[in-house]
């Protein structure tokens, strides 16, 4: 099958989906407080954002993906996952959660969204609970890019990660990972930004750490280990 049929395809199992999801008032207040209640019976007060095919045990894990059912809970090995929007109301009581976690998630909203989910995951977490986030790192490109660092920008893992195999140079590599896959990526962080989202939304202790370092369970299988020469790593906490 080519691209054109798979795009098609694509789109419409996310239509029926959809159409699915809004006959099963999946997007529904009724909808959100049974998903509210199942998440407070399973007990779980782990949860990581933008999972992907990355299911933990033992974690509540969200994607918010078209072609997946939406708004309904599922068990998958030890872990749960769930496809939900978490720009809205999380399904979570306050005050629950222990870990909030999203590797590579962040900079796939942009800077007000990006805000929006941060105030969420605050609400969720008990007091001194963990957020972690990893996310490719601003300074470590631009860095590269002004010292014109070729060997940062021809590392096979810098170019495993760039979604234009057609970029060559350091500038088009450095832009590539800007827009990723034709504006996936809305944003680019360093330290010093996310320092500033997670402060503006109430964490405290905020941390830059390194991949298998800070509180956050699991950090050998949220964080890929070839993607940690171009990741910021930060952990905060909820007062």
């Amino acid at each position: 099958m080519n691209k054109k049929w798979e795009k098609r395809v694509y789109k419409f199992q996310g239509f029926l989906n959809y159409a699915q999801s809004l006959l099963l008032l999946r997007y529904s207040g009724f909808q959100f407080g049974i998903l509210k209640r199942q998440l407070s019976l399973i007990g779980c007060d782990r949860l990581q954002i933008g999972c992907g095919h990355v299911i933990l045990d033992h974690w509540i894990n969200v994607l918010y993906e078209r072609r997946q059912k939406y708004g309904k809970l599922t068990r998958k090995h030890n872990g749960w996952f769930l496809n939900y929007n978490l720009l809205k109301p999380w399904p979570v009581m306050d005050n629950s959660l222990s870990f909030v976690a999203g590797s590579h998630v962040i900079e796939h909203l942009d800077l007000n969204c990006g805000l929006q989910l941060l105030k969420c995951a605050h609400k969720a977490l008990k007091p001194g609970g963990v957020i972690r986030l990893s996310c490719p790192d601003l300074e470590k490109y631009a860095k590269a890019y002004v010292n014109k660092d070729k060997a940062f920008f021809n590392n096979p893992l810098i170019r495993e990660w760039c979604a234009f195999k057609a970029a060559q140079t350091p500038g088009q590599i450095f832009i590539a990972k800007a827009y990723d896959s034709g504006g996936a990526h809305k944003w680019f962080y360093d330290f010093e930004s996310l320092a500033d989202i997670l402060k503006r939304t109430g964490f405290v202790d905020i941390k830059r750490v390194s991949r298998l370092e800070g509180h956050t369970p699991d950090k050998a299988l949220l964080e890929p280990a070839g993607r940690e020469l171009e990741t910021v790593y930060v952990e905060a906490k909820k007062a």
